[in-house]
């Protein structure tokens, strides 16, 4: 016989480490949360998102940007926000730190450049010079994006009852559409399922296994470790698995950041992508109020990048020298309204950055086991 509706039933609320806790964790994990999470809440939730009509691909005029929309007496407000997508990082790092060994093998093999002079019997780079390489290879793997976030969602009140089981009719199933009679409906209340199991059967289980595990981020383990416990009928395992994660987007806007003017409130301007053809306008348009700034700043570090600052003239600043100490090691040398730094001195302050700025994360991953 068909069934025309399928009922989830919600597990027992977690409160101790025994055989009621395990089955309501497996029962959770493997028949409640996994039959609505990918084909109706992530689905559904992709559709509604998709209804403002921007994507990366087509960016609204203005930002933020409100979207207003109804469905099954669901009032849903999504807020458009362009942002700068999240780069490969690692790609301009390689290509800048590449563009600074072309340049020193150049000058070791005597071919010579009109942005590059010898001080002292070494190589060095025209600031401006590099700055425009920097900011071109930057500037060619940074995109504009959209993040389409729901800003509110209001339902009626009958929709915010406990949920102890959720009902779902297999034909709204079948090839998921938020516009369906009853699909949004569907969809909100199986999201509100969905974060009442996991917050109280399976979130506090896993964190249970995790604190017995005994492995911690303050004390990263050197390899994977694998945790086994058996409760009831079933055999838990949890692996710690250290993930070191390189940040060369750390490294590249502490040398290159270019501080810009914080958006006025109420302002719908796009954010700017500093490249080579603006950023001498960016520059002067942020010099008016360095001063003011400097006082502000509590870390230099996210605000304006060390190599930057001699565009300013600030190196000698107090609160400059005190959190860029390494800036004497670039050797700067002025000729003119030319500026000069140590080729050498900007790769090796590079790579060195390159090992401070990991990330350590330490990843969890569960599985569990039937035991027959």
């Amino acid at each position: 016989m068909d069934l025309d509706t399928i009922v989830l039933v919600k597990p027992e609320t977690f409160e101790v480490m025994d055989k009621l806790a395990a089955d309501g964790y497996f029962k959770a994990e493997q028949r409640v949360l996994s039959a609505i999470k990918g084909g109706l809440i992530d689905r559904g939730e992709e559709q509604l998102r998709a209804k403002t009509g921007f994507t990366s691909e087509n960016l609204p005029d203005e930002s933020p940007t409100r979207t207003e929309f109804s469905l099954d007496g669901i009032d849903f407000g999504l807020v458009t926000n362009v942002k700068v997508i999240n780069p490969p990082y690692q790609t301009a790092f390689d290509k800048i730190t590449g563009f600074l060994e072309v340049l020193a093998n150049d000058w070791n093999q005597g071919i010579r450049r009109d942005n590059v002079r010898t001080f002292d019997k070494k190589p060095f780079v025209e600031m401006d010079y590099l700055m425009w390489n920097a900011l071109w290879y930057l500037s060619r793997v940074t995109e504009l994006g959209v993040e389409n976030k729901f800003e509110r969602i209001t339902a009626p009140a009958e929709l915010d009852e406990s949920l102890e089981r959720l009902a779902i009719p297999i034909k709204l199933m079948h090839d998921f559409a938020i516009e369906k009679p009853g699909a949004a409906k569907l969809w909100y209340q199986a999201r509100r399922f969905y974060d009442g199991v996991s917050a109280t059967a399976v979130a506090p289980f896993k964190d249970e296994l995790v604190e017995r595990t005994g492995v911690t981020k303050e004390e990263m383990p050197d390899e994977t470790q694998k945790y086994w416990e058996q409760l009831g009928e079933y055999l838990f395992i949890v692996q710690s698995i250290p993930s070191p994660r390189r940040q060369p987007g750390k490294v590249l806007s502490r040398l290159y950041e270019i501080p810009q003017k914080t958006k006025p409130e109420g302002s719908t301007a796009l954010p700017v992508v500093p490249d080579p053809e603006n950023y001498h306008r960016l520059l002067e348009e942020y010099r008016g109020i360095l001063p003011t700034s400097l006082k502000r700043w509590k870390n230099l570090e996210g605000n304006i990048g060390e190599l930057v600052v001699f565009h300013y003239g600030i190196e000698n600043e107090p609160k400059v020298q005190e959190q860029f100490p390494f800036l004497p090691e670039f050797q700067l040398k002025r000729d003119g309204d030319k500026m000069f730094v140590s080729i050498q001195a900007v790769y090796d302050r590079m790579k060195a950055l390159e090992k401070d700025y990991v990330a350590n994360r330490l990843l969890r991953v569960h599985s569990v086991v039937p035991i027959v």
